[in-house]
């Protein structure tokens, strides 16, 4: 049957009070917001895996960290045992916000003097999963800025063999840390790099500069003291932020890698572990952030400007240093496999985590 004339329209469903139809407004730019940062999080969440393992996974190559509120809280945990042992009255809330001012200037040992690596691992892959691990948990953890040693002009001097072994190592940290740059808005200072540079020109396609920066990661390359020496040298220390504390593995020493006027007023903590990914878990790594960040704690108001509030702080010092000669162990775990030594204004500290 055919029905002629206009159909009858539907009556329009009643509109609920206090609400828009859907295509009068634009978007909420609250919602907008939350949908970007939902996206950044599934994005970077791309490098994360699941806090509980030991060691971080590895799927088809890719390296897989520690997520940043696993990371927080095992900082959290050891920062709170260092204070409780050493009675410093810190809480862990308050020691998080002074590593967001905190500078650490590491100095690996390179992998020579490291036979821990698994045998399925790559030693020169692994080297350098070090310093993106290591740059990941400070960034993590709040902070916004360090500086990395990765090898100097005198390693030349070894040979061209040598010279092509550490170039690979550099080359293979590449592809990790481009993808992470990427994804985590980490903006790569290469110090040093140069015309004739080996990598310059796969190293400056690789990184270039984030919209958005959250991280600087500044990486000496092919450093050498007379770097200061020169127009071009001095004018690098202003790109360089003041370093707190400085670190380096394995050789109890402070020679090479002096960094003129940025470590003024920096202390140093020795740390007796080699520097590959393989030998570190994540619980590790913020560990030793918790130990730099009380090197720089224990050491404020003392590197050249120190004032004695009076002669009974004077006595205290030289009962505690020269009488008594304070030494203290902390375990921050029963069965530790990290060693960190430091000085206090009062004596030693040994540390194992």
């Amino acid at each position: 049957m055919t029905v002629s004339g206009s159909p009858k329209a539907k009556p329009a469903p009643p509109e609920e009070p206090g609400l828009e139809p859907p295509d009068s407004i634009d978007a909420d730019p609250v919602d907008h917001r939350l949908q970007e940062d939902l996206f950044q999080s599934l994005v970077e969440s791309a490098d994360y895996t699941d806090g509980r393992t030991t060691l971080p996974a590895r799927s088809g190559g890719a390296l897989q960290l520690a997520t940043p509120e696993a990371i927080r809280k095992a900082f959290t945990e050891q920062w709170d045992a260092l204070s409780h042992s050493l009675g410093l009255g810190v809480d862990a809330e308050k020691a998080l916000l002074g590593v967001h001012d905190l500078v650490m200037y590491d100095i690996p040992d390179g992998t020579r003097s490291t036979l821990s690596v698994p045998v399925n691992y790559d030693v020169d892959a692994d080297a350098g999963l070090y310093c993106l691990a290591l740059v990941h948990t400070l960034a993590s953890l709040g902070a916004r800025t360090n500086v990395i040693l990765t090898h100097t002009v005198y390693n030349r001097e070894r040979g061209p063999e040598d010279t092509k072994r550490f170039l690979d190592i550099l080359a293979k940290g590449i592809d990790p840390f481009r993808e992470y740059a990427r994804r985590h808005g980490l903006a790569i200072h290469l110090e040093g790099i140069r015309p004739g540079y080996e990598l310059e020109g796969v190293f400056r396609r690789a990184f270039p500069a984030p919209a958005q920066t959250k991280f600087h990661a500044h990486f000496l390359m092919d450093y050498e003291e007379e770097w200061f020496l020169t127009a071009d040298g001095r004018a690098l220390l202003e790109a360089l932020p003041p370093i707190d504390v400085v670190v380096r593995h394995t050789k109890l020493g402070i020679s090479g890698g002096w960094i003129p006027i940025r470590m003024r007023k920096a202390t140093y903590v020795y740390s007796q572990n080699g520097t590959v990914h393989s030998n570190w878990n994540f619980n590790e790594y913020a560990a030793m952030v918790a130990i730099v960040y009380l090197a720089k704690l224990l050491h404020q108001g003392e590197a050249l400007s120190k004032k004695y509030a009076s002669i009974d702080e004077i006595k205290a010092r030289y009962r505690d240093r020269e009488i008594k000669l304070r030494q203290k162990i902390v375990h921050l775990t029963p069965k530790p496999r990290k060693l960190f030594v430091l000085g206090s204004p009062v004596g030693l500290i040994q540390v194992y985590a």
